[in-house]
């Protein structure tokens, strides 16, 4: 019964959060294609659409801001990827470079079966163990679970979270860390 409610409760809990989330900022899906060039990231993509809306809201001057921040962007992505080659020393890597960014590129040779279904293939026999077998307990664990936590400790450990993509509950770690009310 213990059990029950507790679970009862996490789903309630996740299922406030999830709408609250949502609610005051929904997902957006940003798809980069192998068709846009490089210096399209999913941030610049998603500039990109909201400038056009605010163009065909009329909203001119908030566009033409966010247009000047998109071409500072695409610039600095340009100049990062332009300023690890030498021209000198690599001008097929140079040229390879400027091909990506003009859009012309050169034509693509295909292998003879060679297909991504035998490339999945080969990489799932290679990383499979037919002879693994689980582990062993370590005798020095602890079989009863008598792992507690204090409140103070969850706000330490909340508080502390570093920004990073999200966990496995999906929830983003700057929604955590203001979470995170002072005990």
């Amino acid at each position: 019964m213990g059990l029950q409610l507790v679970l009862s409760a996490y789903d309630e809990f996740y299922g406030i959060v999830y709408e609250l989330l949502n609610y005051f900022y929904p997902k957006q899906t940003i798809t980069v294609t192998s068709r846009d060039p490089t210096y399209i990231t999913p941030a610049v993509k998603s500039k990109l659409r909201r400038k056009n809306r605010l163009m065909h809201k009329g909203r001119i001057e908030e566009a033409s801001a966010l247009a000047k921040r998109i071409g500072e962007d695409i610039n600095r992505k340009c100049q990062t990827r332009l300023a690890k080659l030498d021209g000198r020393v690599d001008a097929k890597g140079m040229w390879a470079a400027v091909r990506q960014f003009t859009g012309r590129q050169k034509e693509t040779v295909a292998v003879s079966g060679v297909t991504a279904d035998s490339f999945n293939q080969h990489y799932a026999n290679i990383s499979t163990d037919s002879m693994y077998a689980d582990p062993l307990p370590k005798h020095s664990a602890n079989p009863a679970n008598t792992d507690f936590f204090s409140e103070w400790s969850v706000f330490q450990m909340l508080d502390k979270l570093h920004s990073a993509a999200t966990g496995m509950d999906d929830l983003p770690a700057w929604f955590l860390r203001l979470g995170a009310a002072d005990p």
